[in-house]
């Protein structure tokens, strides 16, 4: 009669499972990091590309013409 191969511990595969959660985790917040120092920073890089033009007055008379027909 052959003997039973011995059964195979979880232990070595829930400790990869583990250190590759760790891992992530730590990059996640990481990212996390990086993504609020880059949006804080962001208001004082940007720079308007043109500034504002002046408001539009229209005629006191008359409304906006928009286009479309009136029956």
């Amino acid at each position: 009669m052959p003997t039973p191969l011995p059964t195979l511990a979880d232990a070595p595969l829930f400790l990869h499972l583990a250190g590759s959660l760790a891992f992530v985790a730590v990059a996640g917040r990481g990212i996390g990091w990086a993504l609020d120092a880059w949006v804080r920073r962001a208001p004082e890089a940007a720079s308007p590309a043109e500034p504002e033009a002046p408001a539009r007055t229209e005629p006191a008379g008359e409304p906006p013409q928009s286009g479309a027909r009136i029956r």
